[in-house]
């Protein structure tokens, strides 16, 4: 029984027993039966008192304690925002990649990103930015069937990795970038949720059926929460294993 149950039940009791009191006390001074008489009424009162307080605890407890755990469980996952799609999540990723300094990016092939914020993400290589894209086989049957399941032009999906290879390719030459600088790996297992990682906040959400990702929910997560700990570790472990990933060879 958790401490705070045994201290309600502690003070119920006190409370029983103060009108059990009042109840059969019934001795009086010989000189007036007054004062025996206020005495049974105060410990009634009391008493009472004591119950009441302790019923409507334990009804508000009862009550509070469902928004009370999932204030605690979002907060222990530093849930920041849940967006209704990935347009309104947006928003808030481009101003953050104004003074971004790390990005990890899985998703399909940011051609959205490159359309509108590829200016952005170059200024901030310029002055040191990493950036490591996940992108799964372009040949891969998982590319054919997001493709299917988006209802998109066959071959349409497969065109925007390799759009995106050729943009960091030329990033990478016309900015003269270090080779760690911006890196671009393939992977060969089922397809990762989508993850954009900015510093401190990581956006993640799903790929659905009949849906382009940019239509469909996702969450955002800050950095010292579970949400944020959980998804970059994903991210690392599938960039890191040699089995699933292979770095996308640089060309000149």
């Amino acid at each position: 029984m958790k401490r705070k149950n045994i201290v309600q039940w502690l003070i119920l009791l006190l409370g029983v027993i103060l009108i059990l009191f009042a109840t059969f006390f019934t001795h009086s001074p010989p000189d007036s039966s007054g004062v025996s008489i206020g005495l049974n009424t105060i410990l009634l009162s009391i008493g009472c008192s004591i119950i009441a307080v302790v019923i409507i605890n334990f009804v508000e407890y009862q009550i509070t304690i469902p928004e009370i755990n999932i204030l605690k469980f979002i907060d222990s996952w530093k849930v920041v925002a849940i967006y209704d799609t990935r347009q309104e999540m947006n928003a808030e990723t481009n101003k953050l990649l104004e003074k971004a300094e790390e990005l990890d990016i899985a998703a399909f092939g940011c051609k959205g990103l490159i359309n509108y914020q590829g200016e952005v993400l170059k200024k901030r290589l310029k002055k040191g930015m990493k950036i490591r894209f996940l992108v799964p086989d372009k040949d891969s049957d998982f590319v054919k069937q997001r493709e299917a399941d988006e209802n998109a032009t066959p071959g349409e999906i497969k065109k925007t990795i390799e759009d995106l290879i050729s943009w960091i390719n030329d990033t990478r030459v016309s900015l003269s970038l270090a080779n760690d600088q911006i890196e671009i790996k393939k992977y060969s297992c089922l397809p990762v949720d989508s993850i954009m990682r900015i510093d401190g906040e990581l956006f993640t959400g799903p790929f659905m059926v009949k849906k382009v990702s940019q239509l469909t929910m996702a969450y955002q997560y800050r950095s010292g929460g579970k949400g944020y700990s959980y998804y970059s570790s994903y991210f690392d472990k599938i960039w890191s294993d040699e089995s699933i990933s292979s770095y996308i060879p640089r060309t000149s």
